[in-house]
């Protein structure tokens, strides 16, 4: 699934999240104390903001949920210059533990 074009930045999560979730997001954002606790709320709410693009169609906001997820692990892939995982390495992973 395509994912909707929005930056993973203050303002453009800000201007993708439903009116709703405006005041949680703000809240969140003025307690940030570090780079990495930015990173980390950026991403959660930037995945938010995604899925919100699907309205009430559970289908579509799953499939998003699904593919935000993806991007997210790729992004964290390349900023940590291959030491992270890979999805299919994580769900090989998974199914290894599953197994036995």
């Amino acid at each position: 699934m395509e994912l909707p074009d929005i930056p993973r930045t203050i303002g453009g999560i800000a201007g993708a999240l439903r009116p709703e979730l405006q005041a949680k997001f703000w809240d969140d954002v003025r307690r940030i104390d570090n780079a990495d606790a930015a990173r980390l709320l950026l991403d959660d709410w930037w995945r938010q903001a995604v899925v919100d693009t699907a309205g009430d169609n559970e289908v579509a906001r799953a499939a998003l949920e699904d593919a935000a997820d993806l991007r997210l692990i790729e992004v964290a892939r390349e900023e940590s210059d291959g030491r992270t995982m890979t999805h299919d390495e994580v769900m090989a992973m998974l199914d290894k533990a599953k197994a036995s």
